[in-house]
Formats: structure tokens, C-alpha cells, sequence
């Protein structure tokens, strides 16, 4: 290569290396200068809004963590929830719901935050609860135990853990009634514990939310079928969160909730989030959306990641989870 060529080279590399400085100055200067004041300026809403957010994943809560103390963060999520918890319980625009002939309506709308999905069911009594085959070991998708039980159409269900670390959807949070029998857990020794938020439909199709009951209590009270989620944000037509449920419940997220109208037709919603610029819903964003299908009581299933809805043999909805549908202990489903 000719002087020439080696000195054109060389400027191209020093031009290369001046970009490259640029770029790395703006993402220190943002870091060090935007960050900062968005999490500890005057602008406190901004702030609880991204904490509460990042605290309502599984995966990103680390993130808050770097820059706030798990006291701190306990308060932001307490402020968030009672923002959340308004009382604005205003007259909202009625959806009218066309059935099909299956007895079920299906809307879907998008939003620039969000894409739902809303089934709404005639018959209370159709609506029940479904577990995984191995419930307790390891679980299986939406779709899988719908799938199972010939469903029409199902959502995810309730919160989980692993301890086993035997995969995602192991072990539900709390007790699973099924068809009036308690399949989770699984010894009767533990059937008799006390648990808070609990959802649970009886016998005529009546749906509740809140409030703190034992497996076997419910089951004497013909309960038929039941599990422990939350919050609820509706309870007996008024917009109002639970308190205790903590932060899988905050921020935008997607969301997946169950409630009952004042006619008793149970109605189904699935929240898409955390995809392109739609980061999902708040609780009152899912308030307004139950009141608008005239919801009297609803209650939060788990959401994020696990958030599923299926009908018709297949799911309609787009979720989060990276690898597709999440693996989940229970599903609340329709049958046919």
C-alpha cells in the first residue's frame, strides 16, 4: 500500500475511533445525568412507575435494586398501589357482547400501550379450573392442559414457584380446588391452613374474591372451584386493590384477569406487554376495561411471562415469555 493509501486508512480509523468515543460519551452522560434525575428528580410519578414495573418481572427486579433498598422499593410500590387504587368509579362506556354460538363473545382491540383480549362466558358454570398432570413436579402451557380437558377456551392461572427446580410452573402459590376436590396440595395435613386472597367460584356460578379460607373450608361451603391469586381490583363494583399481594401486581405488565358481571357471565382478559413500545397495562387501565364489561367483582391471575389466552384450539394471544408460552401449575378454562 502507497503512503497515500495508508494515510486515507489511518483517517478512516481515527474517524471510526471518534465515533465510537461519541457514542460511548452519550451512553455515560445519559447514564450519569438522565437516569439519575428520572429516579431521583422531582417527577415521582415517572419514578414509581419504571420501579414498579421492573419489580413486576421475574427477570429484571435486579435492575431497581441497583438503585434503590428493598425498604425504599417497598414504599415506591406501596405509592404506586395507592395511585392505582383510585375511586374513580365514573360511568364508563358499556361493550355490548355479541355471543357465538359456542355461548362465548371474543373482542380484541389495540391500543398504543397494550393488545387485549377479552373472552366473556354466558354460563358461570361452564368456567373451571384445570392443573397440569404432574401439579407439584413440573407444569405445563396454557394450551397443553386446555388441551387436556378438550376446553373451549382457558387463561393461565394463579401465582407459582419452583423450589424444585424441576422448570417454571411447578409448585402453585397456595391451595388448587378442582371440580370440588382439593388437588393442591397434595397432603391433607396442610388442608386445613388458612390462606388470603383467594378466588373461588361455587356450585351456581357465583364468583368471590378476597378474603381468608382453608382448602377444606371451602370445600364444605361448596366451593367447586378455587386458588389463591390477586389483587382483586374490583370487589363488589367498586374499583378498589387489595392490599398484601406486593409486586406482582405493580407497573405496566402484561396481565391476564378473571372477573364476574352483574349478569354473572364470567368474563376472561389477557393483557400483551413488554413487545416493541407496548409495555403492557396498569391496574387501573384493567379496571376500566372490566367495568367497561359491566365486571362487579375481578381479581388479577399471574400475568407477565405466563399471560395466555386460548380458543379455539389455539392461543390469540402474543405472549412475552422469550421462549414462547410459559409452562404454569393451573389454567382456568371453558368447556365445551
Amino acid at each position: 500500500m502507497d503512503s497515500g493509501g495508508k494515510l486515507q486508512n489511518k483517517k478512516r480509523k481515527s474517524k471510526v475511533k471518534e465515533i465510537i468515543a461519541i457514542i460511548l460519551f452519550e451512553v455515560v452522560f445519559t447514564a450519569v445525568t438522565v437516569i439519575p434525575f428520572t429516579l431521583y428528580g422531582p417527577f415521582k410519578g415517572v419514578r414509581n412507575m419504571i420501579i414498579s414495573t421492573l419489580m413486576g418481572t421475574g427477570a429484571h427486579q435486579y435492575m431497581a435494586k441497583w438503585f434503590f433498598s428493598d425498604a425504599q422499593i417497598a414504599e415506591i410500590i406501596k405509592e404506586e398501589s395507592k395511585a392505582e387504587d383510585t375511586s374513580d368509579n365514573t360511568k364508563i362506556e358499556k361493550v355490548k357482547v355479541q355471543y357465538n354460538d359456542d355461548g362465548i363473545g371474543y373482542t380484541t382491540t389495540k391500543t398504543d400501550k397494550y393488545d387485549e383480549h377479552v373472552l366473556v362466558i354466558r354460563n358461570p358454570r361452564r368456567v373451571k379450573i384445570g392443573y397440569a398432570a404432574q401439579i407439584g413436579y413440573v407444569g405445563d402451557t396454557t394450551h397443553g392442559i386446555a388441551k387436556k380437558y378438550k376446553a373451549i377456551a382457558a387463561v393461565n392461572g394463579g401465582y407459582y414457584e419452583d423450589t424444585l427446580g424441576n422448570g417454571t410452573g411447578a409448585i402453585p402459590t397456595g391451595f388448587v380446588i378442582c371440580n370440588g376436590k382439593i388437588v393442591y396440595p397434595k397432603k391433607e395435613d396442610n388442608w386445613d391452613e388458612k390462606m388470603g386472597h383467594v378466588m373461588s367460584i361455587d356450585a351456581n356460578g357465583n364468583f368471590s374474591v378476597g378474603g381468608s379460607y382453608s382448602a377444606n373450608e371451602l370445600v364444605k361451603n361448596n366451593v367447586n372451584e378455587a386458588l389463591v391469586t390477586g389483587p382483586y381490583i374490583i370487589k363488589d363494583g367498586i374499583n378498589k386493590v387489595e392490599e398484601g399481594v406486593g409486586m406482582a401486581a405493580s407497573g405496566f405488565n402484561p396481565r391476564t384477569v378473571i372477573g364476574q358481571a352483574a349478569d354473572k357471565s364470567i368474563v376472561l382478559l389477557t393483557i400483551d406487554g413488554r413487545q416493541g413500545i407496548k409495555i403492557g397495562a396498569s391496574l387501573h387501565d384493567v379496571q376500566r376495561i372490566m367495568r367497561s364489561f359491566n365486571v362487579v367483582n375481578a381479581v388479577c391471575l399471574d400475568g407477565g411471562g405466563s399471560t395466555a389466552m386460548y380458543y379455539n384450539g389455539e392461543i390469540v394471544n402474543n405472549p412475552s415469555n422469550a421462549t414462547g408460552e410459559r409452562a404454569v401449575p393451573d389454567i382456568v378454562y371453558v368447556e365445551q
